[in-house]
């Protein structure tokens, strides 16, 4: 089974915590293929980079087919979560090709940059990575596993709110290469989970399984104490259980993601399709 042992990303700070790899990945979802959206280039899109450093070898070749898989992946999770949680179509709007395939830049830094995360991320900046209308989705070459921060947000609804813009990363290192941990760190950026949430965590995430935000990362309020099987028997990696934390489509008046930050009301999502 797929451990869901990410960092969190909770406005503009970074909660820093102990990472577990996953002892096993999960079983793989069937991926159809990213969506196109205008010219693939401009507004508000998701840009995928595989970063390594110039002194280690260029594993582009080897690894980008694997990564587009991981964005579709990630796509058909948005879609699903769409149809089941009011109806609505919903994809990630990536930066893609002429076949509608998200793009995989292929970004060398220098080796010293490949210290630590912050390193990485101001050595990516440098290179012209920090678009006010980008999400980074970033796959480093080191051992490491996921963290996602940026220009912060909060849990407004409308699409002032900071969590509808940019630049924020979403980096997994080696450690870490799944889609589904790269969709959790994803939906960080996006704004899930606030903690106004009515079953957020104090550090990000859920605490009512089967979801992909959630997690025992150490912050689940008492009561309950601990994660509670609330979508009994669904996918583990599900977008938002019960679709009244951080995404619904077509939320009920009244409801908290009618009066909060709604994930599925993000720019940087495709409405139709």
């Amino acid at each position: 089974m797929f451990r869901k042992t990410w960092l969190v990303f909770v406005g503009v700070a970074v909660v820093l915590g102990g990472v577990v790899p996953a002892a096993a990945a999960a079983p793989e979802v069937p991926s159809g293929k990213t969506q196109c959206d205008g010219d693939g280039t401009s507004g508000n899109r998701v840009e995928a980079l595989y970063v390594r450093g110039d002194g280690q070898p260029d594993r582009y070749a080897e690894l980008a087919d694997r990564f587009r898989t991981f964005a579709d992946q990630i796509d058909d999770d948005f879609a699903e979560a769409g149809k089941r949680l009011g109806g609505g179509s919903r994809h990630v709007r990536y930066v893609t090709d002429a076949d509608c395939r998200a793009t995989i830049a292929n970004v060398a830094i220098p080796q010293s940059s490949m210290d630590t995360v912050d390193t990485i991320t101001d050595a990516i900046k440098a290179k012209g990575f920090d678009r006010a209308d980008r999400k980074y989705l970033v796959w480093y070459d080191k051992d490491g596993c996921g963290l996602a921060f940026g220009n912060g947000g909060d849990d407004r609804p409308g699409a002032d709110n900071p969590y509808n813009a940019g630049p924020h990363y979403a980096t997994v290192g080696t450690g870490c290469w799944s889609w589904q941990a790269s969709g959790h760190e994803l939906l960080h950026t996006l704004g899930a989970v606030q903690g106004s949430a009515p079953h957020a965590t104090k550090n990000g995430h859920c605490w009512d399984d089967e979801d992909i935000m959630c997690y025992d990362d150490g912050g689940i309020p008492n009561p309950p104490g601990g994660l509670v099987k609330v979508c009994e028997g669904a996918p583990e990696n599900q977008i938002d259980c019960d679709g009244d934390d951080y995404f619904n489509t077509n939320p009920p008046e009244g409801s908290y993601l009618k009066t909060h930050w709604n994930v599925a009301n993000s720019s940087y999502l495709i409405t139709k399709g």
